[in-house]
């Protein structure tokens, strides 16, 4: 399922003691096993005296204490479902999502909860999945809980970006068995106010292109992947919408960090991210072809 280089790069998870972030260890660990791996435990904190100005109730134990035991009790819920799993853990200083995208770098995959909370503060950090799906540089895994088995989704749209989500849900749907539904939304995004034109018939033809170019996609890893059951669905919905329902039910919703949009080839991040907020089932954000640049800290940017 995996490149050789990969073997050398852990699953990374995120953890914080909470219930899903517990989940997201179930699903890292089997990652790990999967791909022939190791499975990294991190977690990340802040000592803060205060909050927006409101004093924040802290433990009276170290913190470093607390994130040891954070870990180890992670890494113990790892090694019980998988006993060969080699299981390392880190405690690290900072602020979670920043320590996490700096992680990610040397992870094959990194793993968190949707949301969380931090036992030191007690704040919810539903949003630290959000700049880390956008900001990593590796498949990013946001665990929902949810159907362990079901069908993979995964949206298509012609470009490279998300030929890579598709390679990425195809190889995990080879090595648990599930079927795979290639989703391309024909969407074209008209900007308000603009005249009528020969413009506009030349983005339904662009839309029509992309989707012979998802077609083909489809078609090559499919025969490379004799055994995985993949269908392509086209529907003409705003590939948000289209993908949430798509996903209902399914054990992991695939999307590219960023894609094709409708309008004029615009690049459209705000797909994932909005599939991020609204999806019910687990979701894999991957990245592809050449990354932007970004600071470690994505609220500095």
């Amino acid at each position: 399922m995996t490149r050789s280089a990969d073997r050398n790069r852990p699953v990374i998870v995120g953890v914080d003691g909470s219930a899903l972030a517990d989940a997201a260890v179930l699903w890292a660990a089997a990652e790990a096993e999967r791909r022939g791996t190791s499975l990294h435990v991190v977690h990340a904190f802040v000592h803060l005296h205060a909050v927006g100005g409101y004093v924040a109730v802290l433990d009276t134990a170290d913190p470093l204490e607390i994130g040891g035991e954070v870990c180890e009790r992670a890494a113990r819920t790892a090694r019980e479902a998988f006993p060969a799993l080699t299981v390392t853990t880190e405690v690290r200083v900072g602020r979670a999502a920043p320590e996490l995208i700096k992680a990610s770098r040397e992870a094959t995959t990194l793993v968190l909860g949707a949301r969380g909370h931090g036992r030191v503060t007690g704040l919810i950090v539903g949003s630290v999945s959000q700049q880390v799906a956008m900001h990593a540089q590796c498949p990013v895994v946001v665990v929902r809980g949810g159907a362990e088995r079901g069908r993979v989704v995964v949206g298509v749209d012609g470009s490279p970006a998300a030929a890579g989500a598709l390679r990425f849900a195809v190889e995990h749907a080879a090595a648990t068995g599930a079927p795979v539904r290639a989703v391309r939304a024909e969407y074209v995004e008209l900007p308000m106010g603009a005249p009528p034109g020969d413009w506009y018939s030349d983005l339904v033809d662009r839309s029509e292109r992309a989707t012979e170019a998802a077609r083909r996609a489809v078609e090559e890893v499919a025969a490379d992947h004799p055994a995985v059951d993949i269908e392509l669905q086209v529907v003409r919905r705003h590939p948000e919408a289209a993908l949430v329902e798509a996903a209902d039910g399914a054990s992991l919703l695939v999307v590219a960090k960023r894609g094709l949009g409708g309008f004029a080839g615009l690049m459209l991040g705000s797909v994932s991210q909005s599939v991020l907020s609204r999806a019910k089932v687990t979701v894999a954000v991957v990245p592809g072809g050449e990354e932007p640049e970004h600071p470690d800290d994505p609220q500095a940017a």
